[in-house]
């Protein structure tokens, strides 16, 4: 399995662009995947920088439907018009983020779901996308910290943001789960510790080799440290509780975010940048 970020808020070279989104570039057993868009058409020409090729793809994937993920499908299907972009069904409802008394909308509405239908694949909870693949909604609920500046459209009113449209991949780079389990996460605002255990709960015993994404920690580009010092560490005495390899953070964790983090976890953590490249 290889992973290359291809757009994040910071970079490995000053030759690439940089903004506040998030773009993953995957190669699984034959498979390319593009996880995420970022929030504009920036992704495609570092992808272009980076000699990968977006008009190769198999397969591209929508965590969930934040304009900082989203916004680049329009310019990710100018390159291949007919590719199938896999989400979960709750990306049709409505997103908005609270900025004192406005609420700004956050994500694409249903509209270009419509405008679009025959490009999406959407489930409900779980769908395998390629041999040793697959992607997964959490299924575990334990208080977590959590952004309530988030809403969503919910019987006609704004909610609180309960991410049923947030998807994570699961990736057996040996084929199989007993060989280890890559965890792939976008803003992981179900909470990290949450996916990670649905993760465990479903393939019992399998050692998770890493995981990668983002863990919502901060605001404003990752300037503004939302999380409390106490409920960061919670997270990392959790994580380090779990035996898993490396933490590969980035994006929404923000560089606030992973220096508390790296505190408690010290190489356990790292940041990923655009232009850096995992292989498991």
């Amino acid at each position: 399995m290889k992973l290359l970020t291809l757009i994040e808020n910071t970079a490995a070279s000053d030759k690439l662009y940089t903004e506040h989104g998030l773009s993953f570039y995957i190669e699984h057993r034959g498979k390319r995947i593009l996880f995420d868009a970022g929030a504009s058409g920036l992704f495609a020409k570092n992808a272009a920088r980076m000699l990968i090729d977006l008009k190769g793809l198999d397969a591209a994937v929508l965590s969930h439907n934040h304009n900082d993920h989203a916004g680049g499908l329009d310019t990710l299907l100018g390159y291949q018009p007919s590719l199938k972009i896999y989400a979960r069904k709750a990306v049709l409802n409505g997103f908005f983020k609270k900025t004192g008394v406005f609420r700004i909308p956050a994500g694409l509405g249903s509209d270009y779901f419509e405008k679009r239908a025959e490009n999406f694949v959407l489930f409900n909870n779980f769908q395998q996308l390629a041999d040793g693949l697959f992607l997964m909604s959490n299924e575990v609920f334990e208080p977590h910290f959590t952004d309530r500046t988030l809403l969503m459209k919910k019987s006609g009113k704004a909610v609180p943001d309960d991410y049923s449209h947030e998807l994570f991949m699961a990736v057996f780079p040996g084929g199989e789960p007993e060989d280890g389990i890559v965890v792939v996460s976008s803003c992981s605002h179900s909470g990290v510790v949450n996916i990670l255990n649905t993760v465990r709960r479903t393939w019992e015993g399998a050692p998770i080799l890493g995981f990668v994404g983002g863990i919502h920690l901060t605001a404003g580009g990752g300037r503004k440290l939302l999380a409390s010092h106490e409920e960061i560490e919670r997270i990392a005495n959790d994580i380090k509780a779990m035996d898993i390899g490396t933490v590969y953070v980035c994006h929404c964790t923000g560089q606030k975010g992973y220096e508390r983090l790296k505190i408690h976890l010290g190489d356990q953590v790292q940041y990923l940048r655009a232009g850096e490249e995992l292989e498991f």
